[in-house]
Order: C-alpha cells, then structure tokens, then sequence
C-alpha cells in the first residue's frame, strides 16, 4: 500500500464494521471502560437501527456484542445497563442520547 493511500484511510468514514471491529478489540486488550462501551454500543445501536438488511446480520452481532461484554467484563456490562436504562450516566453527557440532534 503507498503512502497516500494510507493518508486516505486515515480520513475515510467509519462503517458500521469498523465499530465492531473496534468493540472487539478493545474488548480484547482489556482497554474498554464503561464509558467507551456505552458510547460505542450507542452509535453502534443507532446505525444497526438504521440498517435495512432483511437477514438481521448486524442485529445479530449487536446482540453478540452485548453477550460477549456480559460473559468477559460483566462488572462493565452492569455499569453499561444502569447507564443505557438511565441515560442520565454521569459517565455520558445527556445529549448524546438525544436523537433528534445531528452532530457532524
């Protein structure tokens, strides 16, 4: 691969399988927090609600996600619930569950 086109990829959009990807190895290295889960898991959510597929695949991995949180940090799972049932986490500002905002 040359130089600019790692320069590309460097600013090309995240697909939704970018965020598994994501999910998923820092699940793997043990680097994910609370806050970071309940984030990810949140546009993760946001973008597989907006998904079309028929088959249900990315519902399927969502799902997934949240079964592999439970079984491998399942301290973090809990704080990641209360957080998702509340959306008033200190770990989250409240906008960032609000659904008609756009952010760019």
């Amino acid at each position: 691969m040359s130089i600019s086109s790692n320069r590309k990829e460097l600013f090309r959009s995240s697909t939704i399988e970018d965020k598994f990807i994501l999910f998923q190895l820092l699940l793997d290295a043990k680097d994910l927090t609370a806050g970071s889960a309940l984030a990810l898991l949140k546009v993760i959510h946001d973008e597989v609600s907006n998904q079309q597929q028929v088959n249900g695949f990315f519902s399927k991995r969502y799902a997934l996600l949240f079964a592999s949180l439970r079984y491998h940090v399942p301290e973090i799972f809990q704080q990641v619930t209360e957080g998702w049932k509340s959306y008033k986490s200190p770990m989250m500002p409240a906008e960032w569950f609000d659904d008609n905002k756009n952010i760019n």
